[in-house]
């Protein structure tokens, strides 16, 4: 939980720079950046949290245990589902509440059902425990796109 709380706040760092791109490492801005990671954050919780441990069913699934093993999304590898997609357009303001649910969400998470669940479109169900890792690499891919592009 340490780990995504201090990525959480260095995501916090670089919303007053939210406007700031760099055509060479993406076509998206630092602020579509942020609000992605913490869009995931916050629609996850949500999910998880009105999930049904009862139906959480623990099976194997190949990509999981290499991202989970190798820490890392592939850069340029993964399309963000359609659901998930958003203009690149933000304020301060939005980014800046976005981040404070993102907070009281993880507290959330770290007191749900362990059985709680989301369904991953490449994962399959992850649960309580898989999910802090899953931010953790997540929150992480698009934290090095940041820092590139700031470079």
């Amino acid at each position: 939980m340490e780990k995504i709380a201090n990525q959480l706040r260095e995501l916090g760092s670089f919303i007053p720079v939210h406007l700031e791109r760099n055509p060479k490492i993406s076509t998206s801005t630092v602020g579509w950046q942020i609000d992605h990671s913490l869009r995931v954050i916050n629609n996850v919780v949500k999910v998880m949290a009105s999930s049904d441990p009862s139906q959480y069913k623990s099976s194997f699934n190949w990509r999981k245990k290499v991202i989970f093993f190798l820490k890392k999304i592939p850069r340029g590898k993964v399309r963000v589902p359609q659901n998930l997609m958003m203009p690149d357009v933000f304020n301060e303001e939005d980014l800046n509440d976005a981040w404070q649910l993102a907070t009281q969400n993880l507290a959330l998470l770290n007191n749900l059902h362990p059985d709680c669940y989301f369904e991953h479109p490449f994962f399959g169900q992850v649960h309580v425990r898989e999910t802090f890792t899953f931010f953790v690499i997540h929150t992480e891919h698009h934290l090095k796109i940041i820092r590139d592009m700031l470079k």
